[in-house]
């Protein structure tokens, strides 16, 4: 485990977020430790899907903006770019979260990681490709939004390096890989696979309840800057009252790396919520083997569905379709769940641009969590 600096920040005023991200790199060493004169940087932010900044699904542009400055300062040359999930539209992406005209703002390359090419990567019998511009550039700083996972619980450095692997591609790993556990393997070669060399997590404002992108926005007050993607995530648990051990891509047991600046109490937010419908690794793993047919977590489409079908093309296994078989050019009712098929991967539920999904859990598995059953 390496050093994490925890910067307090109150709001994503511009002289805020600079005076925190100066404050974190000047703990670890100065900006000018991680990037020098003539180095390419990419910058690789959250952009999930197509919100606000406000709605805290996506890492704020105030953020990325503070950090481009600060790379020019050091005589780098930024560049930013992800992949976000394969059913939103790249173009709606960068103008709903604000990075089309931060990077136009500030001149810089708004990178579309979609048509950059990619390079195959083999990781302990894992295969996946990550996007050229990221193993091209001389230093990658990867900036993810602090929100919970309904799937991996919580949603950080380790996990927003997903989004260096292209495409639809992201959509057919969850298939290939759809237990926690398999996917927090997969998740953990990703992470190892790319070369970033800083990770800066925006917990200005971050994502409590049912994140990644149907939560509640809530204001957490800091900046996390660290080396190492564990080190971050750890620390990032230690801060919201996370089990480290209950994140399944996470090494439990590394330790909790220490605080150059603020101690985790000056940051810490009151009953941070986690997801109602919690993973499943956080049951015994006999238990579940056992009673398998009973414990589930599957999405429910609520009321409030628009029938915009962007679940339908998220779904990585075809579990989702419309009642009608798609006959209508709008159809009436929500979309169907086929639960023999449903992996309980939450890839709908990310996509949902009203938040009409809801992950939810058998009764049975209510009554484990609710301690009425050993």
């Amino acid at each position: 485990m390496k050093p994490v600096a925890i910067a307090r920040c109150a709001d994503y005023a511009p002289a805020n977020v600079s005076r925190a991200l100066i404050e974190a790199f000047d703990a670890l060493g100065g900006a000018g430790k991680f990037v020098s004169a003539g180095q390419t940087v990419f910058i690789k932010p959250n952009l999930l899907t197509d919100r606000a900044p406000e709605q805290a699904v996506t890492t704020h542009p105030e953020v990325v903006r503070q950090l481009v400055r600060l790379v020019r300062d050091c005589g780098g040359r930024p560049s930013v770019g992800d992949s976000p999930a394969s059913s939103a539209k790249l173009e709606r992406v960068w103008d709903r979260t604000g990075f089309r005209r931060l990077c136009d703002e500030e001149g810089v390359p708004l990178v579309n990681l979609e048509e950059a090419g990619s390079v195959p990567v083999a990781v302990d019998g894992y295969r996946f490709s990550v996007a050229r511009p990221l193993l091209d550039a001389d230093v990658v700083i990867n900036v993810p939004k602090v929100k919970t996972h309904a799937l991996t619980l919580l949603t950080g450095a380790v996990k927003n390096l997903y989004g260096a692997i292209p495409g639809y591609q992201k959509t057919m790993l969850h298939g290939r890989h759809p237990s926690v556990r398999e996917f927090a393997g997969l998740l953990r070669r990703v992470c190892a696979a790319v070369p970033a060399a800083l990770h800066v997590a925006d917990g200005v404002v971050g994502m409590e309840g049912d994140g990644p992108s149907a939560g509640t926005a809530v204001q957490l007050g800091f900046l996390a800057v660290g080396e190492d993607a564990q080190s971050v995530d750890v620390a990032l648990c230690d801060i919201l009252g996370i089990r480290v051990r209950d994140v399944a891509y996470l090494d439990a047991g590394g330790g909790v790396p220490g605080y150059p600046l603020a101690s985790p109490a000056d940051v810490r937010p009151r009953a941070f919520k986690l997801p109602r419908a919690l993973p499943l690794r956080l049951i015994p793993g006999g238990l579940v083997r056992g009673l398998r047919p009973l414990l589930w977590i599957r999405p429910k489409v609520g009321e409030a569905c628009v029938r915009c079908g962007r679940c339908i093309e998220a779904c990585p296994v075809g579990a989702l379709a419309w009642a009608d078989g798609g006959a209508a050019a709008r159809p009436k009712v929500p979309p169907a769940l086929d639960t023999r098929l449903c992996i309980g991967c939450c890839c709908c539920m990310e996509v949902c641009p009203v938040k009409a999904i809801a992950m939810t859990q058998s009764p049975l598995l209510n009554l484990v969590r609710g301690g009425k059953l050993p």
